[in-house]
């Protein structure tokens, strides 16, 4: 027998869709809503608290599985253009939140490169030029030039393995939440 994840005793899952649910109880639809933004509904950003519920609760979720989120609402409450307008705010929400996220790596890759190129500058110009004893300033500036293009190599590899990484882990989570179904359930 199969041991049990401690995700599937967290969340429900859904057989027919294949999902697992991230459940959300609200009073109504405006609870999804920031209260500081005035723009029109379909535009709003999504609350905070409610965007950390519901990345914290994608993040405990492996990637490899989909999701759906159920949102409860009182059955005096619904209204079907209100989902619409959700589910709109919502798509927006996270498409914005990927192009961000598409904003940041290009400029990663641009400090990568700028890294990478200057790390070489400063190694060639240490290894080739400043070479013998020809006094203690250029004794130091030759030292602090090797140790300017390390620092940059050094830089260069931590945004390649862990930056990269990081900003492609967070991209993985907003696009699954982008793809997510958004269910409504109404209760008495």
């Amino acid at each position: 027998m199969r041991k049990k994840r401690y995700f599937h005793k967290l969340y429900e899952f859904d057989e027919t869709s294949k999902t697992y649910l991230i459940e959300v109880s609200l009073d109504n639809y405006e609870d999804v809503y920031d209260d500081w933004d005035a723009s029109p509904f379909k535009k709003r950003d999504i609350e905070d608290e409610f965007n950390d519920f519901i990345v914290n609760s994608s993040q405990d979720i492996p990637v490899n599985f989909n999701l759906s989120i159920l949102l409860y609402l009182p059955l005096s409450k619904k209204e079907p253009q209100k989902e619409v307008t959700l589910i709109s705010a919502y798509r927006n929400y996270y498409a914005y939140a990927l192009e961000r996220l598409n904003k940041v790596k290009t400029n990663l890759y641009k400090k990568i490169t700028f890294y990478l190129l200057l790390s070489i500058f400063l190694l060639s110009m240490g290894y080739f030029f400043f070479r013998g004893d020809e006094g203690v300033v250029r004794s130091v500036l030759h030292e602090g030039i090797f140790i300017g293009g390390w620092v940059f190599l050094w830089e260069f590899f931590t945004s390649i393995v862990i930056t990269r990484r990081e900003i492609h882990d967070e991209f993985k989570i907003f696009e699954r939440l982008y793809r997510s179904e958004i269910k409504f359930f109404y209760y008495e």
